[in-house]
């Protein structure tokens, strides 16, 4: 097949420039990712580029999988030699090849999410004797912050810390656990990269970057050190597509690039083969209200249908929930949509709180329905953790987090009391906290009272990796799910836990039991989506970034939750986000709201305990008028009223 086979005359031009920087400005559904892997292939096949001189960098670890299985497709086994990654991943790469100077713990090992939460602040709190954890939370993300915005780097940084005290607990704390944080992995790359200490021996001829607009500072500073050494450099995005203001993500970085990177071809895609033509106007009315944003056109391709818009109005949750359910069971009835062809988004769902309503009356009409959640939760169980804990020892016996896991999560008789005395023998004579541990079971009075339970523990663990270990041959996945057999006995469970192995493996083979654990730590959990096929999927607005739908629901759209309290350059990524929701949808969209919350749902939004609601401010007056709900079930021939 040739490179450009079935592209557009757009696409052609955007996947074949050469010669200089490039920026290619792609609205939602103009075919980014099919003419990134045109790209790849154009340069490999057509310039004769070496595949191991071109370098692609992505977002998500989903969206790394995606590419890579594009270009695989096209180029077979030459795309083995492309580098298809996550900025994470490839920091990671660079600094386990590279090293990163006495800046980091050795061996690398990334804390992931459960030990930031159960080790690390718990720790900090009672270290630093706080009242709340939440206080330790809230320093840990400042310095994350810090790191993705770069002021980490400015004149006296540490002595205008909010609590510099912090800062010494947790150099101390990383010290005796050997771990560096996820968030940090980018900026000590910057780092290896401005003192040389990090050198590019083989930089790529082309680096390509999709999804510019969701990088932050430090992102971005990484991009522009890798540019230095010839490289053209082409990025993808969509300033109207930002939404990770969460993470330091700014628009302003794919709106100046012209101007960072001149000379740099000006590239746009236009023609939106996913929305019928009234849900891209909706959604277009809501991305103009941006004085800032770069100008574009976007239309719906030639053949597309008009579409349904609806923004529907109800009393309170409960007729908006039955409601939604009806209206699913009348499109999968009468219009023949599948229902893992229909997206239920809500802003945000602590507790499932917005989900669960409508999950419920889904299923009393009969509907599969799945809540889409945290991909790697199966492995946030104790048995999980226990099963992932078991093999990072088998991949290093003093992984410090992993000894520290098992001893906490065991039902071994040790609590938080001996946990804390370990801590302070580790630090009282320089050791790790895997050192304390086999000090401990060699003279288990070391621990005073609490010895005996940790030795007997410890004993039990060397033996449980020891066995792990004999066990291993040359299939990984028998080893894993053989493993899972052992330490993972809910049967409901086991296979959940062994599915995520699985997952990361298809996505980047290896038999190598380290890779795979690395590739599973650098994952970005929240940003990550599965969904459950032959269901309807509820999940948040950020977890439906990078899917489409033919029929997507926008429930509990009120001013109250988008922007909610949300201010300045908040707001912008609030009405965003609203955007990059609305052109989800193909062919049927419908945004519901209520007048009034009650209940749980009662003490959320901006004001919590006010039960008063209004339709967002980013629809409020537009094209599509807000309409009685129930009368428009009802003009399906459908009654909203009722539980049933």
């Amino acid at each position: 097949m040739a490179w450009d086979d079935a592209l557009t005359d757009e696409q052609r031009r955007a996947a074949a420039h050469v010669g200089s920087h490039a920026r290619v400005l792609a609205g939602p559904g103009t075919g980014k990712t099919l003419a990134l892997t045109r790209r790849v292939v154009y340069l490999v096949r057509e310039r004769e580029v070496p595949p191991d001189r071109i370098m692609a960098l992505t977002f998500t670890r989903a969206a790394t999988a995606e590419l890579k299985r594009r270009v695989r497709a096209e180029l077979a086994d030459e795309a083995n030699s492309v580098l298809i990654s996550t900025l994470h991943s490839y920091a990671l790469k660079v600094i386990l090849r590279r090293g990163a100077g006495a800046r980091l713990p050795t061996p690398i090992r990334i804390a992931d999410d459960f030990e930031e939460r159960w080790i690390i602040e718990e720790d900090l709190k009672s270290i630093l004797g706080l009242a709340r954890v939440q206080e330790a939370r809230d320093l840990l993300r400042r310095l994350s912050a810090d790191w993705e915005r770069l002021t980490a780097d400015e004149t006296e940084y540490e002595q205008r810390f909010p609590q510099p005290r912090f800062l010494g607990a947790w150099r101390e704390h990383r010290g005796i656990f050997g771990y560096t944080l996820r968030a940090e992995l980018v900026y000590q790359l910057k780092h290896g990269l401005d003192e040389g200490s990090i050198d590019v021996s083989q930089p790529p001829v082309h680096i390509l970057v999709d999804e510019y607009q969701d990088l932050n500072a430090c992102d971005l500073a990484v991009i522009n050190r890798l540019t230095a050494f010839g490289t053209e450099l082409y990025v993808a995005g969509d300033d109207d597509q930002s939404i990770y203001g969460f993470r330091y993500a700014n628009p302003d970085g794919i709106r100046r690039f012209d101007r960072d990177y001149a000379p740099c071809a000006p590239l746009t895609l236009e023609e939106c083969k996913r929305c019928d033509s009234r849900i891209l106007d909706a959604a277009l009315y809501v991305a103009e209200q941006d004085p800032r944003r770069e100008p574009k056109r976007l239309v719906a391709a030639a053949g597309a249908g008009t579409g349904e818009v609806r923004i529907l109005k109800f009393a309170d949750q409960v007729e908006e929930a039955n409601s939604i359910a009806r209206l699913c069971r009348w499109l999968v009835d009468n219009r023949g949509i599948g229902p893992q062809e229909i997206l239920v988004l809500v802003r945000s769902d602590r507790n499932h709180v917005f989900s669960e309503p409508i999950r419920q009356a889904l299923g009393r009409r009969g509907l599969p329905v799945a809540t889409v959640a945290d991909p790697l939760e199966p492995l946030e169980t104790e048995q999980g953790r226990q099963l992932l804990s078991i093999l990072r020892l088998v991949v290093n016996p003093m992984d410090h987090l992993a000894w520290r896991t098992l001893l906490q999560l065991r039902n071994n008789g040790v609590g938080d009391q001996a946990l804390g005395r370990l801590y302070e023998l580790a630090r009282r004579e320089g050791y790790g906290f895997a050192q304390a541990v086999a000090a401990v079971r060699e003279e288990s009075s070391r621990l005073g009272g609490f010895g005996a339970r940790v030795a007997r523990d410890a004993t039990s663990i060397v033996a449980a990796v020891e066995d792990a270990s004999r066990r291993r041959d040359g299939d990984l996945t028998r080893y894993i799910e053989g493993l899972a057999e052992m330490h993972v006995p809910d049967p409901e469970l086991r296979p959940r836990v062994v599915a995520i192995f699985l997952r990361v493996l298809s996505a980047a083979p290896t038999e190598d039991l380290s890779d795979l654990l690395r590739a599973i730590n650098v994952s970005l959990d929240g940003a990550e989506q599965e969904i459950e096929a032959g269901a309807i999927n509820i999940m948040t607005m950020h977890q439906a970034k990078g899917l489409s739908a033919d029929v997507v629901v926008i429930a509990a759209a009120e001013d109250e939750y988008v922007p909610g309290r949300a201010t300045g350059d908040a707001e912008g990524d609030e009405r965003r986000l609203l955007y990059v929701s609305l052109t989800r949808a193909r062919h049927f969209l419908y945004v519901t709201h209520c007048r009034r919350r009650t209940g749980a749902q009662a003490h959320t939004g901006r004001v919590p305990g006010q039960t008063q609601r209004t339709l967002t401010r980013f629809l409020s007056g537009g094209p599509i008028p807000s309409a009685a709900g129930p009368d428009y079930i009802g003009s399906l021939g459908l009654v909203s009223r009722g539980n049933g």
